[in-house]
């Protein structure tokens, strides 16, 4: 692969698999808590928070990208294309754009997809990061 650019990512990928999630009762109650919603909707329902899919998105993203010390998460973009049900397996891929410099930063925006066992999207999203440019004042 290529070199190692001011993000940690080697050259830039057209496509990056995010991984496979099946969230369920617990994981919700787990991300509920953890971003203290109390709200007994997702259970009644058995739903899965849209954000809960963001989180998990973004959160293998950033694994992913192994981004520099002092990069700031700036940017989300989501848009959901239908609900998902507790055990629904979800697959998620990330299109990286060519990072953009202004002053002593570098932008890197990448979109993702997630999507259920046929393949249909069931979100999308966007996210751009901050990551200070080494030597650049």
């Amino acid at each position: 692969m290529g070199t190692t650019g001011t993000t940690g990512t080697t050259s830039l990928e057209s496509e990056i698999k995010l991984g496979c999630w099946t969230l369920n009762k617990e994981t919700v109650g787990q991300y509920l808590t953890a971003v203290g919603d109390s709200q007994q909707v997702y259970f009644d329902l058995h739903l899965v928070p849209p954000l809960a899919l963001s989180a998990y998105a973004l959160g293998a993203l950033l694994d992913k990208l192994a981004l520099a010390p002092g990069a700031i998460h700036s940017l989300q973009e989501v848009a959901t294309v239908r609900s998902v049900a507790f055990g629904e397996q979800i697959t998620g891929t990330a299109q990286l754009e060519r990072p953009r410099q202004r002053g002593g930063l570098e932008f890197t925006t990448v979109s993702y997809v997630l999507t259920d066992s046929a393949g249909a999207p069931v979100q999308t999203g966007k996210t751009t990061v901050l990551v200070p440019v080494s030597g650049v004042a």
